[in-house]
């Protein structure tokens, strides 16, 4: 639907003059932590991110996908967002839509109302973003500030340093994308704010039993440590199950979504130790303090992890995780003329990924893979100790 439809014969301009977005680590988080700034409500993005259940792990495979994947973050769709609503005060409703108008006059009610509006959207329908067109997700949360129908403009906070423009057509692309296996449906959360953060121990204690006990005793076998050591099984049989691009999709989508796809870096591991760090001073629990030193060492180990799929002993595959490291620095700063730069990258890592590809398809990485086997059991046994020793702690 071309959004113009929706529109009143008199073309609107609403922008939240005195939103002043910052950016962040992880989507949601971000977002979050921007929309509660505004309403003078301050807490840490690391905080947020620990009352919505922080860490977590999932090996994720089913038959129309590429490649699996790993998530290394706690909870399943909009879960986190609305518990840590809850656990800070407020009350938020999910509000979602097969409707393309309704879903845009919800928005721009809520903007009309002084309200910047989180959202849920595609992000292979950012322009900005700059990703290649397969790579759709559509559980990417950004902030919508404003709506300038005239010029056909939308306002967006996202995890970057300064704020984004995008035409209204690529905005409503982005919320009513079919894609799978996250269509965005319109999605919007509404947020009832209260006037001061309340207490926040108990959500604090709740929401780490949540964290372990997912981690620790998993419904099903591909969560939790359980999905560890599933995924360390599995690595060395991808040469069987994926060829060529598909076995580089494999290895890539391990640095990706460890690194670089809005976790913070090292799977979400630094963001959750600055957390319980957090925690040990408002629950007057020191002890807290050693289990944050000890997900800092997994942090590290989660990074070895991500560094051993894109190794550099394979200097194809070692391109690869260096420019896309650049890529996402220019976009989280927002560098003069960052556009341009990353579309120069994505030539550069197209050539390299055909080349990998080409590479994996003439020879299985066979040593590649036990080394990444290796490092995933040593992070699996560095977590299992230090999720028990904060299960004893918070029990």
């Amino acid at each position: 639907m071309d959004v113009r439809e929706s529109r009143n014969a008199k073309p609107e301009t609403i922008v939240i003059a005195d939103f002043k977005p910052s950016g962040g680590k992880h989507c949601w988080t971000t977002a979050l932590k921007n929309v509660l700034d505004y309403h003078g409500l301050n807490l840490s993005e690391e905080m947020l991110f620990g009352l919505g259940g922080g860490i977590g792990f999932i090996y994720w495979y089913m038959k129309f996908m590429p490649a699996p994947f790993i998530g290394t973050r706690y909870g399943k769709g909009t879960d986190p967002l609305v518990n840590t609503c809850e656990r800070i005060g407020a009350s938020a409703t999910l509000v979602e839509t097969g409707s393309d108008k309704r879903g845009y006059e919800e928005l721009k009610e809520m903007i009309r109302n002084g309200e910047p509006v989180l959202v849920f959207v595609d992000m292979a329908y950012l322009p900005y973003m700059a990703l290649p067109e397969m790579a759709h997700f559509g559980g990417h949360t950004v902030v919508v500030f404003g709506v300038d129908e005239k010029k056909g403009t939308a306002y967006l906070a996202d995890r970057a340093q300064k704020p984004f423009t995008a035409s209204l057509d690529d905005l409503n692309r982005a919320r009513t994308s079919k894609f799978a296996p996250f269509p965005p449906k319109n999605k919007l959360l509404k947020i009832k704010y209260p006037e001061r953060i309340g207490d926040l121990t108990n959500g604090i204690r709740e929401s780490i039993r949540e964290c372990c006990d997912r981690m620790l005793t998993p419904p099903i076998k591909n969560i939790g440590l359980a999905g560890l050591q599933k995924w360390s099984d599995l690595v060395p049989t991808w040469p069987r199950q994926f060829r060529g691009m598909h076995l580089l999709g494999c290895l890539f989508n391990v640095f990706l979504y460890i690194e670089i796809s809005g976790t913070g870096g090292s799977g979400f591991r630094i963001m959750y130790a600055r957390f319980l760090a957090e925690a040990a001073s408002l629950l007057n629990q020191p002890v807290l303090n050693d289990v944050s030193d000890m997900f800092r060492e997994s942090a590290r180990l989660w990074s070895e992890v991500a560094a051993a799929a894109l190794p550099d002993s394979s200097p194809t595959l070692k391109a690869i995780r260096e420019l896309s490291v650049r890529k996402n620095e220019i976009f989280e700063r927002q560098e003069p003329e960052a556009f341009e730069k990353m579309q120069q990258i994505n030539l550069r890592l197209d050539e390299f990924m055909k080349q990998a590809a080409a590479e994996l398809q003439e020879k299985a990485p066979t040593e590649l893979l036990s080394d990444l086997q290796r490092t995933i059991l040593k992070c699996y046994q560095c977590e299992k100790a230090t999720l028990e020793k904060l299960a004893a702690i918070i029990a």
